[in-house]
């Protein structure tokens, strides 16, 4: 008697499984450098320039952040569903950067205005945020373009 889960399909050569492997990932990269509608890189980019602002609004920065954060991912997973493409990180290495660059500007504001209250630095690093979004932006949409 076979059981349900024995494989009785014979075992791959190794060229048709690397082969496999290859169109796995074939596929994998294509899914990832889908191109975004153009929309959503301005809005993420203002969006992430806003919530480095946020500490200046002392009494309600921590729920306007939260508030920014919310609708980034949820505005990112919308445009995503349209695309088919809602939990994808794209491949594009000078994108991926510039949000790591965007980030670390988010974190160096909060940090700044918590240690300093110096609002030009926060502007400063709000603006970096947005500028290297917008970089990274135009990096993403000419790798994905055909």
């Amino acid at each position: 008697m076979v059981s349900a889960m024995e494989n009785t399909d014979p075992a791959p050569d190794s060229s048709s499984a690397h082969e496999a492997l290859a169109d796995i990932d074939r596929a994998q990269r294509a899914v990832r450098d889908t191109p975004w509608p153009i929309w959503l890189y301005p809005v993420n980019a203002i969006l992430l320039g806003a919530m480095a602002l946020t500490p200046l609004l002392e009494d309600y920065g921590v729920a306007t952040m939260l508030a920014i954060s919310a609708l980034i991912v949820a505005l990112n997973v919308m445009a995503g569903h349209r695309i088919g493409t809602p939990w994808v990180i794209p491949t594009n290495r000078v994108f991926l950067t510039s949000i790591t660059v965007s980030v670390a500007c988010l974190g160096a504001a909060l940090i700044v205005y918590d240690q300093t209250d110096r609002v030009a630095f926060v502007v400063a690093l709000a603006g970096g945020a947005t500028v290297s979004y917008l970089i990274g932006s135009v990096a993403h949409h000419r790798s994905t373009r055909r």
